[in-house]
């Protein structure tokens, strides 16, 4: 899924999985930060540190084998299938977790839930408010001094 988004696909392995998940965090494209997210990478975490925690996403290294195979595990394992959402361009991982239950969503579907600049640049630098919260600040302001409600 990483090398399939724009703004991470150009970047080096660590450096895009690292940007991708402050991503996730900051947009959370899976609609609440109470909604868990598991993110499935490729091989070990020798190379990208221990295993990550970053604001309700959980990191998992597929360690000996395809980060597909470890996804179908999972979904297998799974015992709320019907809450399980699986983000997957490979038809073969989408059909299999659709038909153990769980639901299953493209990558495009899945990253038009974000604000459009998730296809671009990623910012790197300075502060970065959500466009979520860019929208309730710019309400309340308009609230303020116009005196809109």
């Amino acid at each position: 899924m990483l090398k399939q988004m724009a703004a991470f696909k150009d970047m080096p392995l660590e450096e895009g999985r690292a940007r991708f998940l402050s991503w996730i965090s900051n947009e959370q494209p899976q609609g609440s930060i109470n909604n868990p997210v598991m993110v499935v990478f490729d091989g070990n975490s020798d190379f990208f540190g221990s295993s990550q925690a970053i604001r309700g996403i959980k990191v998992v290294f597929s360690a000996g084998c395809c980060a597909d195979d470890t996804i179908r595990r999972l979904v297998e394992e799974d015992a709320d299938k019907k809450n399980c959402v699986v983000v997957s361009n490979d038809k073969e991982v989408y059909l299999y977790a659709r038909s153990l239950g769980a639901r299953v969503m493209s990558v495009a579907d899945f990253t038009k839930k974000t604000p459009k600049r998730v296809r671009g640049p990623v910012m790197t630098e300075g502060k970065y408010i959500p466009l979520s919260h860019q929208e309730k600040i710019n309400k309340e302001l308009r609230g303020f001094w116009l005196k809109e409600k």
